[in-house]
């Protein structure tokens, strides 16, 4: 499982680290280069925003202290896959990808000062993201997902739930 690990880790990095790489190369900061409609329906488009803060902008201009936080949640969910506090599978590939996006916007805040942001919804009023954020959110369901499914289980066996 290390090794699937890892490599989910790197996989994940690398697609972050490209998508914004390549929205940094051919878009100015704020030009849109992609739009997907369904017919008079925009859905999202490919929009370079810069975003010095988290989501929403909340504690923009304070990347030191973001850089901070996501060090340190890296570091523990490391601490947690390694010293196998996680043993099931599920766990550890969310806690990877939460790794993994913390990872890719902690490498923008300390080379950029701030994120690179490029996915616009269009259909919604919502902050721009970018793929680390989408690994953050989905590992972070996940994870809390399988934390509720696994109490449940372990309460059933134990007869302190409903079946």
């Amino acid at each position: 499982m290390v090794v699937l690990s890892v490599v989910l880790l790197v996989v994940l990095i690398a697609i972050d680290q490209i998508t914004k790489a390549l929205v940094n190369t051919y878009l100015s900061v704020g030009e849109i280069g992609y739009s997907f409609s369904i017919g008079n329906f925009d859905v999202f488009s490919i929009t370079h925003v810069r975003n010095s803060g988290a989501a929403w902008s909340i504690l923009e201009g304070k990347t030191y202290f973001l850089i901070a936080v996501a060090f340190a949640a890296i570091i523990i969910a490391f601490y947690f896959i390694f010293r196998g506090k996680i043993k099931s599978s599920v766990g550890i590939i969310s806690l990877i990808m939460i790794i993994s996006g913390g990872i890719g916007n902690l490498i923008d805040r300390i080379r950029l000062g701030e994120v690179i942001d490029f996915i616009k919804t269009d259909f919604i009023t919502f902050p721009v993201f970018n793929f680390a954020d989408i690994c953050v959110v989905i590992g972070a369901i996940i994870f809390c997902l399988w934390v509720i499914i696994s109490d449940i289980k372990e309460r059933r066996k134990k007869g302190k739930c409903f079946k």
